[in-house]
């Protein structure tokens, strides 16, 4: 394997990419060769020599050493496939612009950034024709998958998921002998706990920042998703009430005295504030195991599960019933570029690095292996696939709690959490407005009258986009072939 390190400095947020190409979809069947995944003798890779070609895969710096085993195995299992890294540093957007304009974009990347811009300028390859073909799109989580396609066309996979959700201390359920709530549980159930789990030693819940739309997930009717989006009519509902009970339930919580535990800080006082008059000066009352409820979801495992101490679980965000509950589920994606010159080597190493069987159960063994030896590292990957063998796997490792596997089990039932990443214009059209609509209702104005006036102005605003933008991505689809010439 070649490594090309190529440090490019860019000034803005995070993000990382990949790379890769080839010809036509090869399965493995169960007589082919094997290959070691590097250390691990459970699971022994299908070596696929059908397939040749040069995948070049921009890698942020912060994961190369990951990438490098990863690549590894995936060249042990296509022998005839050479994966060339560019290490790179800074904003995938601003990588990628520059690339493009010196016309040497590389052919896979894995990212989080909104990924309407890259469509809009011709920066992908469409990737249905790869998907149609392969037997494991069956198990790829089909919500998320939906998500990213624009005008008839898949442009994205899943490289792994996250859930919007809460972390329960359950030391602290037994100290204040309260019984521990399903995780089926209702909004009723949570807002109840919460407000018996306050008083003078310990809040019910650390903060309120994105309940709202998480509750209002899961009050609209099927269909909708972040903040009331359908992905059929490109229209968001603000209007059918549960945009304005999430808004309600969150404002009753913040009412009640000592709840809403960071509500209490005064960043002009720190060292006097109520906050530090209940936990002390200093204190990180969620560490220290005085607070109930964490408003943290997947993503924050890192540092949670180095600063929590105690006995503590994830549960999803509760449901209007039980037999309402969906899960929140967030993607980020891999991709393949448009100028790949070897479109299914590309496709293979892109499989394996997001949804394919064979790369989620290397994936996995990885970080088991480094979990054993340091605790500290990530702990678990959620894939975006339910293949019989990855989930096998998943739900058997100990260091995934039990919550993240009742959650994945039960994606049968789920919404988009993450429509930010996919929509054109969203943090000017829907963010900003959303924002505003809340201030104003916290500042005494009618929530029903407010819900009314914002959803005809995002609406509104967010046709003119999606018009503009659809015309765009339209013209790149009819020159694409061309484009390739």
């Amino acid at each position: 394997m070649r490594k090309w390190l190529a440090l490019i400095l860019c000034m803005c947020m995070m993000t990382f990419v990949l790379t890769a190409c080839t010809d036509d979809p090869v399965e493995s069947s169960p007589d082919s060769q094997t290959g070691s995944t590097g250390g691990n003798d459970e699971y022994e890779l299908p070596v696929i020599d059908s397939v040749s070609g040069t995948v070049t895969y921009a890698v942020r710096d912060n994961v190369i050493d990951e990438t490098e085993i990863w690549v590894e195995s995936f060249e042990k299992m296509y022998p005839n496939i050479n994966v060339e890294l560019e290490e790179f540093v800074g904003d995938l957007y601003e990588f990628l612009s520059t690339r493009a304009a010196a016309q040497t974009l590389p052919d896979v990347v894995l990212g989080w950034d909104n990924l309407a811009p890259f469509v809009q300028q011709n920066w992908l390859y469409p990737l249905d024709e790869f998907l149609e073909k392969d037997e494991e799109t069956q198990y790829i989580h089909q919500v998320s998958l939906d998500g990213f396609k624009y005008c008839g066309k898949t442009y994205a996979v899943p490289a792994w998921l996250q859930f919007s959700c809460m972390v329960v201390n359950l030391d602290l359920l037994d100290t204040l002998n309260l019984d521990r709530p399903d995780y089926d549980w209702t909004i009723d159930e949570f807002t109840e706990l919460v407000r018996k789990a306050t008083n003078n030693t310990y809040s019910g819940l650390n903060h309120t920042d994105s309940l709202d739309q998480y509750l209002m997930m899961q009050l609209e009717e099927d269909g909708y998703h972040q903040w009331g989006y359908n992905p059929e009519t490109q229209t968001f509902n603000l209007t059918s009430g549960a945009f304005q009970e999430a808004v309600s339930i969150v404002s009753e919580l913040e009412r009640q005295p000592q709840l809403v535990a960071d509500n209490m800080r005064d960043s002009s006082n720190s060292a006097n504030d109520d906050y530090s008059k209940k936990f002390g000066a200093n204190a990180d009352a969620l560490a220290d195991g005085k607070i109930l409820v964490a408003n943290q979801s997947t993503w924050d495992d890192s540092w949670l599960n180095t600063s929590l101490t105690f006995n503590w679980d994830y549960y999803p965000i509760p449901a209007a019933t039980k037999e309402s509950a969906k899960q929140i589920v967030h993607a980020d994606y891999g991709v393949m570029l448009s100028t790949a010159q070897d479109p299914q080597a590309a496709w293979e190493f892109l499989k394996f690095l997001t949804f394919g069987k064979d790369g989620l159960i290397t994936r996995m063994n990885l970080q088991r292996e480094r979990n054993e030896s340091n605790p500290t590292n990530n702990r678990f990957t959620i894939p975006a696939s339910s293949h019989p063998e990855v989930s096998e796997l998943f739900n058997g490792y100990e260091n995934v709690p039990d919550g993240v596997k009742y959650m994945y089990n039960h994606m049968d039932k789920s919404v988009k959490g993450d429509y930010s990443k996919i929509l054109p214009d969203y943090w000017d059209v829907v963010n900003d407005n959303i924002y505003q609509a809340k201030v104003s209702i916290s500042e005494g104005t009618d929530a029903a009258a407010v819900a009314r006036e914002t959803e005809n102005t995002i609406n509104q605003q967010f046709s003119a986009s999606y018009a503009a933008f659809t015309a765009a991505v339209e013209q790149v689809q009819a020159d694409f072939e061309a484009s390739r010439q």
